[in-house]
């Protein structure tokens, strides 16, 4: 995993209050699967389309992107450039 990678797993972790252990971080390649990491471990009790705005918002900040490129099938590195 690339700094850029681990910066967003750090700021993921950070706003929600979670930790994603590195053997499971190494698993995650697209957002859908980050957002399904982060909806499985938050004790926020916030909505999917919380959870969802809140991850968009942080991958935007993190990576640069746009947020249309923001969808659940993108994958981190390839399509986000996360290296």
């Amino acid at each position: 995993m690339g700094l850029e990678a681990v910066e967003l797993l750090l700021a993921v972790e950070d706003e929600f209050q979670i930790r994603i252990p590195d053997n499971e971080a190494a698993k995650i390649f697209t957002v859908g699967e980050l957002h399904a990491a982060v909806k499985a471990k938050q004790r926020q009790d916030l909505s999917d389309d919380q959870i969802w705005n809140k991850l968009k918002k942080i991958i935007v900040e993190q990576l640069v992107v746009r947020p249309e490129e923001v969808i659940p099938t993108a994958r981190i590195r390839d399509d986000l450039g996360a290296n």
